[in-house]
């Protein structure tokens, strides 16, 4: 490596095919590395580095929002910050073609044929990210399981791959709610953030595998909200990065 820098033998090259802004706030980078070396599971995270010559590289952890493949290829759906020093450069600077070093999927948030019969998946913002690993898996390779996605957004713009959720919603195993909670005037959908009275008009099955992703703040209301809503703790599945 050509770089002042080492790196773990587990971090591999990946090269970036394309960059595309989806939203406002958020792009989605397309990536390639070594099919014999990459992989993840539906949900998981990784670590990306991009090599600043010299200097100390940038570094950060993102959500797979691909479903897995075995080709090397994989989707990232980044939202801006400009406090984050990676997730500003691949905002502002990076440039397709450019190479960055990644691991392969971590964390033991991931779902894989065999696990549930269901699954709930709770979003709130960027942290749809794995959930749509997630439901594109299921989509594409699951019909045995059905899944409910409930997301959760501020504003009808921040919908993550809006068409593609209505095709999903098209199948017969997979349902999708959204819901905005601000300036929701000419939404017609639900409105608020994800509560007890919005779970319960859904008619969700309480035997389910129960994800759910977001902020800090949000990832504690759900697991708090799901405890009372009567849903065991083995059913739970979420991470902290805190």
């Amino acid at each position: 490596m050509s770089h002042a820098f080492e790196l773990p033998e587990h971090f591999m090259p990946a090269r970036i095919e394309s960059i595309e802004q989806v939203t406002p706030q958020i792009r989605v980078f397309t990536l390639a590395a070594d099919p014999e070396r990459f992989s993840s599971r539906a949900g998981q995270w990784l670590d990306l580095v991009i090599p600043q010559g010299g200097d100390k590289p940038f570094v950060g952890g993102y959500s797979v929002v691909s479903a897995p493949r075995d080709d090397g290829r994989f989707q990232l759906a980044i939202k801006h910050a400009d406090q984050h020093a990676a997730t500003h450069y691949l905002h502002t600077t990076v440039r397709e073609g450019e190479t960055v070093y990644v691991t392969a999927g971590q964390g033991s948030f991931y779902c894989e044929p065999g696990m549930a019969r269901s699954v709930v998946l709770l979003g709130a913002g960027i942290g749809v990210t794995p959930l749509f690993s997630v439901l594109r898996a299921i989509h594409a390779g699951m019909p045995e399981v059905y899944a409910h996605l409930v997301y959760s957004v501020a504003h009808k713009d921040e919908v993550l791959f809006p068409d593609e959720l209505k095709r999903m919603a098209e199948a017969d195993h997979i349902d999708v709610s959204l819901t905005v909670t601000r300036e929701a005037e000419d939404w017609l959908g639900h409105t608020g953030r994800i509560s007890h009275v919005l779970l319960e008009s859904l008619d969700l099955p309480r035997d389910a595998l129960f994800y759910f992703c977001g902020s800090r703040e949000f990832i504690e209301d759900m697991a708090t909200l799901l405890r009372e809503w009567g849903i065991p703790e083995a059913q739970l599945k979420y991470e902290k990065w805190w």
